[in-house]
């Protein structure tokens, strides 16, 4: 014989308190079940009930103690409201974010006056300089590993102080230049002024601090130590030291990207230590850390003339801008901007140039196209052209654009349309 579904009901307040607490299941059992033929049917329902009950009370214990509750429902309690869940935000950027904050880093960098991004640069230079000596000190001693370990401290002083590193600007600068972020001029004007800086530092920390304090000499090997050092970095082969500076700023850009990537301190200083400990160890040429250890060797009395000097830096400085600026921040570009953009590094190139030409020649170029033409006595500008009044301003705007096309401005303002 078929068994009638049990159903449930919410018994109104003035229900609820008219019924008895020893009754109150058969009530709700005779209330909510229909009338059946089959005398099992009931005994079936009120176990079900039953069991229904006793595991509700279960998972709400406090809901047991709440049986005179006005609205509830009979043979079932309602679960208890849940609180909504914070979760806290990400620690990390995803890398189409990360690709944006290198370029509000280009922009901010290619806006600093020349004042500001002077003392920024030198201060770079000091941070890799006190770095470099440490590492002689501890390699003097036997303890090259730790040096090298606690090389990424100057890198991260350089990070949280937003301090100008060539090596460094390497990454941004050309990532910002190829997504038309900022000009090829401020470019070339952060990199020689970065460069220089970067090197007046350095040259400041190793005469002053290294040299003439005796810091370096007072030791029992430092002397011969830093010799060893300069001697190994400037007399190897021009086309090694350019690989090896591929491979010192391909890491260095590396663990800039990555701590960009971090939004925490504490993410910033793991990201950055690992790829920089990595270059030291494997004896790479970063271009401003030979700014230091070459010239301190120099004054300490290595065997290495100025010429040999600039020429080793010259080497290590195009090749980490091959590592960074071609192997990381044009690579990414390409990744998270040109292939979404549909933009090419051909075309961003000319772009570049296009502006650079424009920034060269507009204060005389455009000047001389629109110096008004001289206007006759008794004449109007519109006569003087042989232009009817009507289409004076017409022709004026011909003109204007005329002059856009010649500097490519269009162009431009088209690829800036579709830049992130």
């Amino acid at each position: 014989m078929a068994r009638t579904k049990a159903t449930a009901r919410i018994a109104p307040p003035s229900e609820v308190n008219n019924v008895n607490n020893d009754n109150e299941d058969n009530n709700a059992s005779s209330q909510d079940v229909p009338e059946s033929s089959d005398p099992t049917t009931s005994h079936d329902e009120e176990e079900l009930g039953t069991t229904v009950s006793s595991d509700n009370q279960q998972e709400h214990p406090s809901s047991s103690s709440n049986n005179n509750s006005p609205w509830r429902l009979k043979g079932l309690h309602l679960p208890h409201p849940t609180l909504p869940t914070l979760t806290p935000p990400s620690s990390t950027k995803a890398p189409k974010d990360t690709l944006k904050a290198v370029y509000h880093a280009g922009k901010y960098k290619a806006s600093l006056t020349l004042k500001v991004l002077t003392i920024q640069s030198f201060m770079a230079g000091i941070y890799i300089a006190s770095v470099g000596q440490l590492f002689l000190v501890l390699g003097s001693m036997g303890y090259a590993i730790l040096g090298a370990a606690l090389f990424p401290g100057g890198l991260l002083a350089v990070v949280l102080t937003s301090a100008e590193l060539f090596t460094g600007d390497a990454l941004i600068f050309v990532a910002s230049v190829l997504g038309s972020q900022v000009r090829l001029t401020s470019l070339l004007r952060n990199w020689c002024v970065a460069w220089w800086c970067n090197f007046v530092g350095c040259l400041a920390w190793s005469y002053v601090l290294s040299y003439l304090s005796n810091a370096i000499a007072d030791l029992d090997n430092g002397v011969d130590y830093s010799i060893k050092v300069a001697e190994k970095k400037a007399l190897n082969s021009l086309g090694s030291i350019f690989i090896k500076g591929i491979g010192a700023n391909f890491l260095v850009c590396v663990g800039i990207w990555s701590a960009t990537c971090a939004e925490e301190v504490a993410g910033k200083v793991l990201a950055l230590w690992f790829p920089v400990t990595a270059f030291v160890l494997m004896g790479f040429d970063h271009v401003v850390a030979n700014m230091y250890l070459i010239p301190v060797g120099m004054m300490l009395g290595a065997k290495i003339t100025v010429g040999r000097l600039f020429l080793v830096l010259l080497m290590a400085t195009l090749g980490n801008i091959v590592g960074g600026g071609i192997f990381v921040g044009a690579v990414y570009w390409y990744v998270f901007d040109s292939m979404q953009s549909g933009a090419s590094i051909g075309r961003s190139i000319q772009r570049g140039m296009t502006t650079m030409r424009m920034s060269l020649f507009r204060g005389s170029t455009v000047r001389r196209l629109q110096e008004p033409t001289a206007i006759p006595d008794g004449q109007s500008d519109d006569t003087s052209l042989g232009i009817p009044a009507t289409n004076a301003t017409s022709h004026r705007q011909r003109k204007s654009r005329r002059i856009r096309r010649i500097f490519g401005e269009e162009e431009i303002s088209r690829s800036n349309s579709n830049a992130i």
